[in-house]
């Protein structure tokens, strides 16, 4: 679980670089306006940073892959809380974006989360991943993503893309737990789930790049990061019965990192959900 633990530190440095790569180039390029203008595509795709920003998220995924491996995907997605400290001291230093006292605070709470997460872990056995109950579980996901875009007021909807992207890609990471563990990689490919995580990771990267051009860096990405992990969490515990330390320190530190985790990335978006619905985009690149 160590090993498994040491591979999510480096998907997160990969996966958070690659993102704010995408962050900086977001507002160079032309607007998705929801993700409704494909066209714009191309001018991404032409951009050299944003390409680069897009190879170290796969290969981030990829690592992530394996992580999933020889670890539970709760314990995988804890870790995986640290891109958020990285993304913010990265949208301060490179993106100019200021962070107030009480954003920092929820940096701090998801610091406190990893050094829980790290004193819990344990020889605990991987559980199986035989899944059951993936149907209406998924559903509820599609139906929660639909609703957070609709109902969010703002023009640009930022708060509603980035509840409906971090629910996607934490449905996402839910497929990608039955292919980690397939016995073979043609397995991996023939399986159900490989069309279902294609679809799902898709889907929400286009509503990532769209809500990372219509708000704050530091509001968005610990808003759609929150949701990406929780949903892993809730999913390992009812689809594939993973289950919780039973005994000793590690019955109290690990759950309580779960929480930390997501109550400091709440605080982040909460406390700036106000700057994300008002602020537009800072720089649109017409070509």
């Amino acid at each position: 679980m160590y090993f498994a633990s040491v591979l999510a530190i480096v998907a997160s440095a990969s996966l958070t670089i690659g993102l704010y790569f995408l962050k900086r180039e977001a507002d160079r390029l032309p607007s998705l306006e929801g993700g409704r203008r494909l066209g714009a595509l191309w001018a991404f795709v032409r951009d050299p940073w944003w390409v680069l920003g897009v190879a170290l998220q796969t290969g981030g995924y990829a690592v992530y892959l394996l992580a999933l491996r020889s670890a539970p995907l709760s314990v995988v997605h804890t870790a995986l809380n640290g891109g958020i400290v990285f993304f913010v001291v990265l949208s301060v230093i490179g993106l100019g974006e200021r962070v107030r006292p009480v954003e920092w605070l929820g940096v701090s709470i998801v610091t406190a989360a990893l050094i829980a997460l790290s004193v819990s872990l344990s020889s605990d056995p991987v559980s199986s991943s035989t899944a059951h109950g993936m149907l209406p579980f998924s559903l509820v996901l599609v139906v929660l993503a639909g609703l957070a875009i609709v109902v969010d007021p703002a023009p640009t909807r930022a708060i509603g893309l980035s509840v409906a992207n971090g629910l996607l890609l934490g449905l996402g990471s839910v497929y990608a737990k039955s292919l980690a563990t397939a016995p073979t990689f043609a397995v991996a490919l023939s399986s159900r789930y490989f069309p279902l995580a294609l679809a799902a990771n898709i889907v929400g990267f286009v509503l990532m790049q769209a809500a990372l051009q219509a708000g704050r860096g530091v509001v968005v990405m610990p808003l759609f990061s929150t949701l990406s992990n929780l949903v892993p969490i809730v999913g390992g515990i009812l689809v594939f019965d993973e289950s919780l330390p039973a005994h000793g320190a590690a019955a109290i530190l690990r759950p309580l990192a779960f929480v930390l985790a997501l109550l400091g990335a709440a605080l982040l978006a909460g406390f700036g959900e106000r700057d994300a619905l008002h602020s537009p985009r800072s720089v649109v690149c017409q070509r």
